[in-house]
């Protein structure tokens, strides 16, 4: 009876802690709450598409015409967090009948984070104990980079890739580990058939949605080899014992998965599985695949021996997370392996999921969310296992409360960066009125033009065609103009001299030829509307201010040599004489007969300058033989300037933002803020 007991409260206090955890990854989140809009960029994509399949009776329109315009391109097959969201609308209006569609689309993100929660915990569980199952739930919902892609209102598929990780790796699990069951026994069938629903989802949900198959792949052979090797160790001789029946156990199993879910992906016209592989070496190797790749921060390769490269994987992860995981899990197991215990299967299966998901972070940290997924479990199992091996001595109390200092700095970390991340991915005001006016003022047949970063946004929002937008889009996919085709022609209309030559490019994107769009039917077939050729009634380019730092990859893609926009900070104010001073003297203001003179190293005048005086723009030029040539342009706040070459201080970007289209007879400038200008292309 008293064991009995003290068990219901040892399971009452998993659960209160269990519960905890969901509030921290609930409250950690919460800050955005409140936002006026969807955030950031991507999540538009789900947003918008989630609507426009609940507007269509809950079943997808076979074309999106607003995006990659013309003609646009098939709409996209990957549906299952649309659908999920829309459960949560559907859900949510019998609680609450008043809850708008926005309203729950910024909840949604941390109802799939709660829901998370649990197949990482049953995973930690079942391979150790309850607490290796609340460490695992808990590194998995704080982790650092995790919570920025996963805040209120952030609607980006990363939250129900992370569920649906967790689920699939569960699932493969209690399929795949039965060896005691008769292998078509009615309880293997119905763990098969669970493997089956959750990967096939999986699929459905995400474009990577096969790793996991594929890490269970690779899982066979990885095995046969440990095997092999963790006997030669145990006999202490190089006598091999091949591991042949587990071995066939294993492979009729997942084999039996890959087919099903294949078939399905195949009725769904979804890609398989080795479609899959190729799709993602893409993104690993960021030089195949699409151009645009090349010029993803998120997609370059990290070294990890640098401080900087530790500290941004490790920062990503989590410090303790980080360190149980790849070095933990390792002494764990040769721990076992010096004590003969046996090596569980799931410990292999684990080694490659790090190793494999380790090595996509170092080709870019935008994998860093699927090394968590691995890393909090990794973590759990070390931690749960550590339970059961360290005894009440001194070496396992300070061993655990090392551990639970932590796990204490790791929610500190969680809540602090919850707190800091809130503003950073809010549409700007600026930006939601220059939307507010293109939604107002132009054409429903309009296309709007810039570079592709902020496409989602302006389609959700204005509900208006644009060139191109973050959702990549090969020749397979976009017709005639696909995703590297259009990098490279806006990035030559911002970078060219030649207004000409901007708008000629422009030209090209208000219509399809005769032959285009017959050649876009005969390639999609009836999926193709009657309006996706019709020619659009007027265009419209932003140019805004964050292509001042893009400058670098429009110039690179539109003519193949990157340029920048050199930007100096002020550091030094000289009242007495006139001199302002900008990184530490690289380039130096200097007064003289009422004008700003600007010097290089503190010995050539450069040519040109632009600054402001009482809010009007100044523009003086020196005659001097010797000059640099390019202009300085000096904020109105004089805190920094902006150097440009002749190439930069020439191109449409720099006529079009700095000086408002002056001299320019193609681009009317029609709306313009701080922030962002509009024009309107003048054909």
């Amino acid at each position: 009876m008293n064991l009995r007991l003290t068990n219901q409260k040892s399971n009452l206090l998993v659960l209160l802690f269990f519960l905890g955890i969901i509030g921290l990854a609930v409250y950690v989140r919460w800050s955005t709450i409140d936002a006026k809009t969807i955030l950031d960029y991507d999540p538009w994509w789900y947003y918008r598409h989630a609507q426009e399949i609940m507007d269509n009776g809950l079943v997808p329109p076979k074309w999106d015409i607003l995006s990659y315009y013309p003609p646009g391109r098939p709409f996209d097959k990957q549906l299952g967090w649309e659908y999920i969201i829309i459960l949560f609308y559907k859900i949510a209006s019998i609680i609450k009948p008043e809850i708008t569609f926005f309203e729950l689309s910024k909840l949604a993100p941390l109802i799939i984070v709660s829901l998370g929660t649990i197949p990482a915990f049953l995973i930690g569980k079942i391979l150790s104990n309850k607490w290796g199952g609340l460490i695992t739930a808990l590194f998995a919902v704080l982790a650092p980079t995790f919570i920025g892609v996963s805040l209120a209102g952030y609607l980006d598929n990363d939250p129900v890739v992370m569920f649906y990780m967790y689920s699939s790796v569960l699932s493969m699990i209690l399929a795949i580990s039965k060896k005691s069951e008769k292998l078509f026994s009615m309880k293997s069938m119905i763990y098969i058939l669970f493997a089956i629903l959750v990967n096939s989802l999986f699929v459905f949900t995400w474009g990577g949605g096969w790793l996991v198959l594929l890490l269970f792949t690779a899982f066979i052979p990885t095995l046969f080899i440990f095997r092999i090797i963790e006997s030669m160790i145990h006999s202490r001789s190089l006598k091999i014992s091949l591991p042949i029946k587990e071995i066939k156990h294993y492979i009729i199993l997942i084999a039996i998965i890959i087919a099903a879910v294949n078939a399905f992906a195949f009725l769904s016209g979804l890609d398989n599985m080795l479609k899959s592989v190729s799709v993602l070496l893409g993104f690993v190797n960021p030089g195949q695949g699409l151009l645009v790749n090349i010029s993803v921060a998120e997609l370059q390769p990290i070294n990890i021996f640098s401080s900087d490269g530790f500290s941004s994987v490790a920062g990503r992860v989590g410090i303790g997370s980080f360190f149980l995981a790849i070095i933990g899990l390792p002494i764990l197991v040769l721990y076992k392996l010096w004590r003969k215990t046996p090596i569980n299967f799931f410990e292999v299966f684990m080694f490659l999921w790090i190793f494999a998901t380790f090595y996509m972070i170092l080709h870019g940290v935008r994998f860093a969310l699927l090394f968590v997924t691995a890393s909090a479990v990794a973590s759990g199992y070390v931690i749960g296992n550590a339970a059961q091996l360290f005894k009440r001595d001194v070496i396992g109390v300070s061993f655990f409360g090392i551990i639970l200092v932590l796990v204490l700095m790791f929610i500190s970390d969680a809540m602090v960066i919850g707190a800091q991340s809130g503003g950073g991915f809010e549409i700007s005001q600026n930006w939601v009125d220059a939307l507010t006016w293109l939604k107002q003022n132009a054409d429903k047949n309009a296309l709007i033009s810039t570079w592709w970063d902020p496409g989602h946004i302006i389609t959700g929002f204005t509900g208006l065609k644009v060139h191109a937008d973050g959702a990549h889009c090969g020749p397979d996919e976009c017709f005639p103009y696909n995703h590297n085709v259009r990098i490279q022609d806006m990035g030559r209309i911002f970078s060219t001299s030649s207004e000409n030559e901007s708008v000629s490019i422009l030209k090209k994107y208000t219509f399809l030829t005769t032959q285009q769009c017959q050649e876009v039917k005969n390639m999609f077939g009836s999926a193709v509307p009657s309006n996706a050729c019709n020619p659009v009634t007027e265009e419209y380019l932003i140019a805004s201010n964050d292509l001042i730092g893009k400058y670098h990859w429009m110039s690179f893609f539109g003519g193949g040599t990157a340029q920048d926009y050199i930007q100096l900070p002020l550091n030094n104010v000289d009242q007495q004489n006139g001199i302002l001073s900008y990184l530490n003297g690289e380039i130096t203001l200097v007064r003289r007969n009422d004008t700003w003179v600007p010097v290089y190293n503190n010995k050539l005048i450069i040519k040109e300058v632009v600054y402001f005086d009482n809010n009007q723009m100044k523009y003086e030029k020196s005659n001097s033989t010797d000059a640099i040539d390019g202009l300085v342009w000096v904020q109105p706040d004089y805190r920094s300037i902006i150097f440009m070459q002749p190439e930069v201080r020439n191109s449409i970007f720099t006529k079009l933002y700095f000086f408002n289209g002056q001299g320019l007879s193609h681009f009317k400038l029609v709306y313009a803020n701080d922030e962002l200008k509009i024009f309107k292309v003048i054909f």
